[in-house]
């Protein structure tokens, strides 16, 4: 849970006879929470267009968007004097990430209730309020946004994220940045050392070495290795994943068929029985590879 809720309100003078009354009676059960009243008609001498004796343009909200992502939530109280100029300013927020807006209602029928849901309110309360019903809808909306996610340092100069990937789950202390830079720069093959075996404190669990892991890096146009101090280019992109699994599955195809015809001398019906394949299919994988199966076959079988 949250120590401290920051809720804005929007301080209206069309609400001044009714809006502080109705705050200051919810005021003991608001533990945690605490009010900001945005006195935004103070800002600015421009009137509305609707004609209604509120000092905001209808965009103020969406001129607002920013600054209001300091508060977790904004209040704004509504009545029969200012539904029109609500109802053009929820219009105006561009769609998107907005702070959940809580609408404090005071004489409004249910059909302009709805509509101003439909408009982008997250909730509501009635005057009169009560207490333990405003703390439970501010909660409640609250809870059903998400968290700030957690900044993330930037990347070493140069070294992709994929490369970091691999590094930190395989080799984390075996091999540096600067190791897989210079083959990279000059369009070469890495090959990283083995892992060794790592007990698992506590616990008692053996992971056994992997054996030998190999990261190739494939050149892709003109790549140079950046000095950590001066300026740098930037980085390749990887191909996509399509493409690389595409090349994996073709290089597993011509070495799988290429071993059952050399298991069974180049006798192409015993090969596709043998790898559980039809005939033609298998056939259609050695056109597709340029796989000749007189290679397989001994002088014997030729005769």
């Amino acid at each position: 849970m949250r120590q401290q809720i920051d809720c804005a309100v929007l301080k209206l003078s069309a609400h001044s006879h009714w809006l502080p009354a109705a705050l200051e009676s919810v005021a003991c059960g608001l533990n945690r929470i605490r009010m900001h009243e945005l006195d935004w008609e103070l800002m600015g001498p421009e009137r509305s267009q609707d004609g209604s004796s509120i000092g905001l343009p209808v965009y103020a909200f969406a001129q607002a968007s920013v600054s209001l992502r300091r508060y977790d939530l904004c209040i704004v109280p509504v009545s029969l004097d200012t539904l029109g100029w609500t109802r053009q300013a929820l219009a105006a927020i561009p769609r998107g990430p907005f702070v959940p807006l809580l609408g404090v209602f005071n004489g409004l029928k249910s059909a302009a209730m709805q509509d101003l849901l439909e408009l982008g309110l997250a909730d509501f309360v009635r005057q009169p309020l009560c207490a333990e019903e405003f703390r439970a809808r501010i909660l409640a909306i609250v809870a059903r946004m998400p968290r700030p996610g957690v900044l993330r340092e930037p990347d070493h100069a140069g070294v992709q994220p994929w490369v970091h990937a691999a590094l930190s789950r395989q080799l984390p202390a075996l091999v540096t940045p600067a190791q897989v830079l210079a083959p990279r720069a000059a369009g070469r093959s890495v090959t990283l050392p083995s892992t060794s075996s790592t007990l698992r404190a506590g616990r008692g669990v053996t992971r056994q070495a992997v054996g030998q892991t190999s990261l190739r890096v494939q050149h892709a146009g003109k790549v140079q290795a950046p000095a950590y101090g001066g300026r740098r280019e930037p980085p390749v992109v990887p191909e996509s994943f399509r493409s690389a699994k595409c090349q994996i599955v073709d290089e597993f195809e011509r070495q799988y068929i290429t071993g059952a015809l050399a298991r069974h001398q180049g006798n192409i019906a015993m090969a596709a029985r043998a790898s559980s394949k039809h005939r033609r299919a298998f056939w259609a994988l050695m056109r597709k590879h340029l796989i000749d199966a007189e290679q397989f076959r001994s002088d014997d079988c030729a005769e």
